[in-house]
């Protein structure tokens, strides 16, 4: 018989819904298992068991009297500490805001309240959400429940050791450069990254132009409704797009979006014209990839790849995002910070106009090149990293297949998708030698979410994944 911490969240929310189960249940089987395994795993950093006890008890009044609370009912949920919740603590993983909390609620957050969710604490991020890697001097190291002397990623790190462990059904994520499709496949989990808008923000920008929020989860239905339940405009937002014309939960469990699929063209790639991929990676995937491709109907064709490399570009123009939200915090205390949020200010301090316009630059170069792979196929296939998860306590690995790469070499599939805007998910497709997850990335072009969804949900039909890593079991 499946536990209930083994359904998928969508279940459990329509079991709360129908009065089969409880709020109040649901939440205490989970906080059970957050109390069972959080001392491994650091997932959460912060709890608010009374206040989700209080929303869980009003979900269950709300079933009692005959309404619905709506398409998350009673779903215990992890926010990524990124996301602001108004009385919470807003430290952004900074031991320069460790007093700091928050005076408001950010529009997912919000959203995913109003559809129900009983929101239980945050989960771990690295600080600013600026690495791979989860690990700060705020709360220490995350670890990956596939092997704890692993990273479970970053930036939505403790969100997906979390779901990959059974202690949530489903947490917030944001991706800004990877943050929800890298943890995704080092995690075993489903990720998915909307098209940049998709979601309007509230009005406390934090973010700039690449990063989108949006779920950390196992199965490809509770990504659609997470999204279906967060997406639209706001008024304070000029990059916030209309509410889809139809939900992508419905797309996806009707069949209707995976219809559109066949007779589309697709391109593999696993260097985009500058990346190395470690080859147990690029086999598992590219493997995973053309039995996607023969599974779906679609076409893959040979297309060269020329993609400049977006590294100095993303992090010029994601340390401007950062600086303007904290680098006056961060002047005068830069022992409290990390070294890569430290490099990330001073470099800001010191930059020139001609950086600047020469990572604009680049950014157009990047666009036009992505473009021009999209005028001959209608999605691009690629790892989602290029290495499994690395040791816990960071760096990422500085070599792969015997080359030296840089920084972000050992992710360098994912933020080029950022500064397109592109919706794209991350596929589990299988693990190493090791034991440990590897992921497929599908990218479709802006507004065609439901592309990449279908993608997920043939995967996961015809070739379904472990919903878990093995130590939820112990």
């Amino acid at each position: 018989m499946t536990e209930l911490w083994e359904r998928d969240a969508w279940e459990l929310a329509d079991g709360v819904r129908s009065g089969e189960l409880k709020a109040v249940d649901l939440l205490d089987e989970f906080l059970a298992r957050v109390e069972r395994f959080n001392d491994e795993l650091n997932a959460f950093c912060f709890l608010d068991v009374e206040g989700a006890r209080r929303r869980a008890e009003e979900i269950d009044a709300a079933v009692a009297r005959g309404e619905d609370p709506g398409p998350w009912a009673g779903v215990p949920m992890g926010v990524k500490e990124l996301v602001a919740v108004e009385g919470w603590p807003d430290t952004h993983a900074s031991m320069l805001l460790k007093d700091r909390i928050a005076d408001h609620t950010a529009t997912e957050a919000a959203r995913l309240r109003a559809a129900g969710a009983v929101l239980v604490g945050l989960t771990t991020s690295p600080e600013y959400g600026s690495v791979n890697w989860t690990r700060t001097y705020i709360h220490g190291v995350t670890r990956n429940p596939w092997n704890l002397e692993r990273t479970p990623g970053g930036s939505s790190g403790g969100s997906a050791a979390a779901v990959a462990v059974g202690m949530m059904p489903i947490c917030t994520g944001s991706d800004g450069g990877g943050s929800i499709r890298i943890p995704s496949a080092y995690s075993g989990l489903f990720g998915f990254k909307v098209s940049f808008g998709r979601v309007g923000d509230a009005g406390h920008f934090d973010t700039g132009l690449t990063s989108v929020p949006g779920p950390i989860c196992r199965s490809v239905r509770d990504a659609a409704r997470y999204v279906d339940a967060i997406a639209g405009p706001t008024d304070v937002d000029p990059t916030s797009l209309p509410r889809p014309e139809r939900s992508y939960e419905n797309a996806v469990v009707s069949g209707a979006a995976a219809a559109r699929l066949r007779g589309l063209r697709a391109a593999w790639s696993s260097t985009l014209g500058f990346a190395v991929c470690d080859p147990e990676v690029e086999k598992l995937s590219h493997e995973a990839a053309l039995a996607l491709a023969a599974d779906a109907g679609i076409e893959i064709v040979d297309v060269d790849f020329h993609f400049p490399r977006p590294g100095q570009a993303w992090s010029i123009l994601s340390n401007i995002d950062v600086s303007a939200n904290h680098l006056e915090a961060y002047r005068g205390s830069d022992e409290a910070v990390t070294p890569v949020s430290k490099a990330g200010f001073e470099a800001i301090e010191r930059m020139t106009s001609d950086q600047v316009l020469r990572a604009q630059q680049r950014r157009w170069e990047l666009l036009r090149a992505i473009a021009d792979v999209f005028d001959e196929v209608d999605l691009i296939l690629t790892p989602t990293t290029a290495t499994t998860a690395f040791v816990a306590e960071g760096p990422p690995p500085f070599e792969i297949a015997g080359q030296r790469v840089g920084g972000m070499g050992s992710v360098p599939y994912t933020a080029p998708f950022n500064i397109s805007g592109m919706p794209a998910v991350s596929i589990p497709v299988g693990t190493s030698v090791e034991g440990l997850p590897v992921g497929l990335q599908v990218v479709a072009r802006r507004h065609e979410e439901e592309l990449v969804l279908a993608c997920g949900a043939i995967a996961e039909s015809k070739r379904p994944w472990p919903k878990f890593a093995p130590l939820a079991y112990t």
